[in-house]
């Protein structure tokens, strides 16, 4: 697994601002996502609550250097306890869709 904490802050591309944590699997597809926007709003995707109508999952492959381009903001790699730690104590406004 991976771990990757990505912010967009700074990215020339036009991506709006959000911070965003993901575990990527070892076969290089998002297995976990949590996402943290500027207005407040807080989503988590998995593989079994992929997508809803606020969001969803990362698709495709995970690609390391494209990612570390800087025009698409920073990512950095973060240990799966700090992973961990965000997933369980943080309260998503999309915990209600999950089970649609």
């Amino acid at each position: 697994m991976l771990y990757r904490l990505y912010s967009s802050v700074g990215n020339s591309v036009g991506v709006d601002p959000y911070l965003g944590y993901s575990e990527i699997g070892d076969d290089g597809y998002w297995s976990r996502y949590i996402e943290f926007l500027p207005d407040g709003l807080v989503l988590k995707y998995t593989e079994t609550h992929d997508a809803d109508s606020l969001g969803q999952l990362p698709e495709g492959l995970w690609d390391e250097a494209e990612a570390l381009k800087d025009e698409y903001g920073v990512v950095a790699p973060i240990t799966v306890e700090l992973f961990e730690l965000v997933w369980a104590r943080t309260r998503c406004d999309n915990d209600h869709l999950a089970g649609q």
